[in-house]
């Protein structure tokens, strides 16, 4: 049977069709890809809620079923992503209230958990069926980045102006010390696992750049990105799903590729009109295979 390209497998008819005919069990993935590679425009709907500006979102885990936002108005939403897009429901609002404005989120694998940090220098852990707080971690200095790690629920880092990137575990009296895995004068603004080496995070300091960390080996980076510009102000870092690429954000400089283990870019991204300087901004991949970079800038998606 001939394969059917072009619009054909860009249509829901197309689609629906060929699955009928072929039952190829990866053509809803196939069909995504078309669909993305081929069309001029993005469905777009707004989810009203906020009362401020929103700074961070994150997509739940195994599907992105769930979307949690939170912003200068002090709230953590938690948005059903069927029935928000539909107009069928409001979001909840988690009980947990910031005192300043929010400026990170995460959930854990289980997407029982939401975590959210920000200005007013704590982390909030949120029970998501209850939108009860479960904890709260104090720190010394704004929150600009979490991420819980993906062999251990229990176990999250927070990146943070005051220069230090910490490991903090749930099960500990949130009074005690957490462990100190990174510390320098100028601020943190990201940090992540690596999904695959749980040993491993990628960090983005404002006048150190993009860093690779051992949880083995604290204070000392293992490995420092850019070559001979690794001295950069870097605003955001993420993993691929594999763990073998970085994709990272840098001031007044395009968004740039890493492989893991290579301090110099493998790839930098620019486009015409593209700035990249005052506001603080990140950076994920997109796509089944991770084929899609982006980032926000001030007036544009570049990817």
């Amino acid at each position: 049977m001939k394969e059917l390209k072009g619009c054909g497998m860009r249509s829901c008819l197309g689609f629906l069709s060929q699955r009928r005919l072929r039952g190829q069990p990866l053509m809803k993935e196939d069909f995504q890809r078309r669909r993305l590679a081929g069309c001029t425009s993005l469905f777009k709907k707004d989810l009203l809620g906020h009362f401020g500006c929103v700074n961070a979102i994150e997509f739940s885990n195994n599907g992105g079923d769930w979307l949690v936002s939170g912003g200068d108005d002090r709230r953590v939403l938690l948005w059903h992503m069927e029935k928000a897009i539909h107009g069928r429901t409001k979001p909840v609002k988690l009980k947990g209230e910031h005192l300043s404005n929010i400026f990170c989120l995460a959930f854990d694998s289980t997407n029982t958990k939401v975590f959210s940090g920000g200005n007013d220098e704590q982390v909030i852990l949120h029970d998501v069926e209850r939108g009860e707080t479960l904890n709260v971690f104090l720190h010394i200095d704004a929150v600009y980045s979490l991420s819980v790690s993906p062999v251990n629920d229990n176990v999250f880092a927070s990146s943070s102006d005051d220069g230090r990137v910490l490991i903090w575990d749930t099960r500990e009296p949130p009074t005690g010390e957490p462990f100190c895995l990174a510390s320098y004068p100028s601020a943190f603004h990201s940090v992540m696992f690596n999904p695959v080496e749980p040993r491993l995070l990628a960090t983005a300091n404002s006048k150190e750049g993009v860093g690779l960390w051992d949880i083995r080996k604290p204070r000392s980076s293992l490995l420092r990105y850019g070559g001979n510009m690794s001295l950069q102000s870097a605003m955001s870092v993420r993993f691929n799903s594999t763990g073998t690429q970085l994709l990272a954000l840098r001031r007044r400089l395009p968004p740039v590729l890493y492989e893991l283990h290579s301090r110099l870019p493998s790839y930098q991204f620019d486009n015409q009109g593209y700035f990249n300087s005052c506001t603080m901004k990140s950076c994920c991949f997109a796509g089944d295979k991770d084929q899609v970079p982006l980032d926000g800038t001030r007036n544009r998606w570049s990817k």
